[in-house]
Order: structure tokens, then C-alpha cells, then sequence
């Protein structure tokens, strides 16, 4: 039931950051909820699932946003992989270790966007880096209580 929630939740998120957040919001500096909640999910149910989500995700946002197949993919990755070294500290409750690491992957795919669409690193990145380690620290409870009954890897 929780893995039906979250695709869910993770659809909801995909679709309101790709076409109705930017439209309604003025700020140049948004929170990439879908990077947030993939990290969640994959140091907590493993990196087997966790790379499934990672693929429909980046799919997804790619055919959304009409960009080219399979960058948001490739962009995606490294949250998958540094969610995969946090976790073991997410099994611990210690959410500190998992937020710095959500701040890396975020500047990561940042970076890796930056890079493939001809655009310089704008002085955003690292807000937006800090921003997603805040929601990390504040949804890691939540995600620990929600994903009880998924088996773990």
C-alpha cells in the first residue's frame, strides 16, 4: 500500500513541478520536491526499487517537459546513488548525515542539468541545495513512519 501511495504522491509532485508550480509561483528558487522524495525512498526501501522510481520519475519529467529523452534520467542518478551510501544512517535516525548528502546530490543534478542544456551554474544552486536538505530533515519522519511495512534491502 505504501509503495501505491507514494507512486502516487511522486506522480502528484512530477506533474505539479513540471506544469503548474512555475506558472503560479514568482520565485526564481524552487524546491525540487521530486528529487527530495526519490532520495527519501530510495535510502529507505533500497537501491533495487529505488532505481525503478528513479527511471519512471526521470521518464516522466522528460516527456512532461517535452525535453530529450532520458536526461532527467541521467540527471537523477546521482541522488540515487548518494541515497544508497545514506542508507545506513537513515536506518540509524540520523537525519543530519542524510540532509548533507540530499545537498550534494541536489548540486549534483544541478550541475549535470547546467551542463547539458548550455546554461552557467546560477548563484541558485546552492540555496536550492540548502532548501532540500531542510525538507529532508523535516519529511524524514514521515517517510520512516509511512514506509514501515515495506521490506527493506
Amino acid at each position: 500500500m505504501a509503495r501505491i501511495i507514494f507512486g502516487l504522491l511522486l506522480f502528484v509532485a512530477i506533474f505539479s513541478q513540471a506544469t503548474v508550480i512555475p506558472e503560479l509561483v514568482p520565485w526564481a528558487v524552487l524546491p525540487n520536491t521530486v528529487l527530495v522524495l526519490l532520495f527519501l525512498w530510495c535510502g529507505w526501501c533500497g537501491p533495487r526499487e529505488g532505481l525503478f522510481w528513479v527511471f519512471v520519475a526521470g521518464i516522466l519529467l522528460d516527456v512532461l517537459t517535452m525535453g530529450t529523452l532520458g536526461v532527467n534520467v541521467l540527471a537523477l542518478l546521482p541522488v540515487f546513488l548518494l541515497a544508497t551510501v545514506a542508507k545506513e544512517y537513515i536506518y540509524h535516525s540520523a537525519a543530519i548525515v542524510p540532509a548533507l548528502l540530499m545537498g550534494v546530490a541536489s548540486v549534483a543534478n544541478g550541475l549535470f542539468l547546467c551542463f547539458v542544456h548550455g546554461n552557467p551554474p546560477g548563484v541558485y544552486l546552492p540555496i536550492q541545495a540548502a532548501m532540500h536538505a531542510i525538507l529532508v530533515l523535516l519529511l524524514f519522519p514521515f517517510v520512516a513512519r509511512a514506509t514501515r511495512d515495506v521490506r527493506r534491502y
